[in-house]
């Protein structure tokens, strides 16, 4: 009979290779490939469960425009003018107020002249409502806005004010409305002898603004 001599290690332990436990040992290969499947396996399940039913709509066609503040003033020149005036003289004559804009707007009026002897001397009268502005008629019916000297080189406010906001006399006018004021120019009888062969030349201009989101 043959004796087999089993190999021992220097710790008195049997050698590796020579250990046979009935069954192939794991190796660090096969473990690392079930890594690798479990990896596999987990990823297919996160992008199976992004898939979703989803919709769009989209809501066009938002489109903004701007209103618009447009203030006519006709005529645009020359409406009330005289020469050779003497005391007691006067004329009359309207001018248009049209809102040409999209948007209500308040206005005012000022009046500028290029001198301030004969422009003291000259009375300027503006009313509203005046059924007929000539010289004949234009006292008859109608409110007075404004009496008082033609103008001055400083300026002088003839109706409202042009400071931006509701200030005290400002008109309003509506989106396409429009109105009439009445303009009379009088050398009073009681004009000095100072005021003879003098010029003064008067420049009104109407300031307008919104009225929304201004108080």
């Amino acid at each position: 009979m043959t004796n087999t001599q089993i190999p021992i290690d220097g710790a008195g332990s049997l050698s590796d290779s020579h250990v046979s436990s009935g069954r192939p040992r794991a190796t660090g290969t096969k473990i690392l490939a079930s890594l690798a499947v479990l990896a596999l396996a987990g990823g297919v399940f996160t992008v199976a469960s992004l898939a979703l039913f989803t919709d769009q709509q989209a809501v066009g066609g938002n489109a903004f425009t701007t209103g618009s503040v447009d203030l006519v003033a006709a005529p645009a020149t020359a409406v009330v003018t005289a020469s050779a005036m003497a005391p007691g003289d006067q004329v009359t004559a309207p001018i248009n107020v049209d809102n040409s804009g999209s948007l209500e707007f308040r206005y005012s009026l000022t009046s500028t002249t290029d001198e301030d002897t004969l422009a003291s001397e000259l009375v300027l009268t503006v009313k509203s409502g005046v059924a007929t502005c000539d010289d004949t008629n234009w006292q008859a019916t109608g409110a007075v806005l404004y009496s008082g000297v033609l103008g001055s080189t400083g300026t002088i406010n003839v109706v409202g004010d042009p400071a931006v906001g509701t200030q005290a006399g400002d008109r309003v006018l509506a989106a396409a409305a429009n109105e009439n004021l009445c303009f009379n120019v009088t050398l009073p009888t009681g004009a000095p002898n100072t005021a003879q062969g003098l010029t003064s030349t008067a420049t009104f201009t109407f300031d307008a603004e919104q009225t929304a989101n201004n108080p």
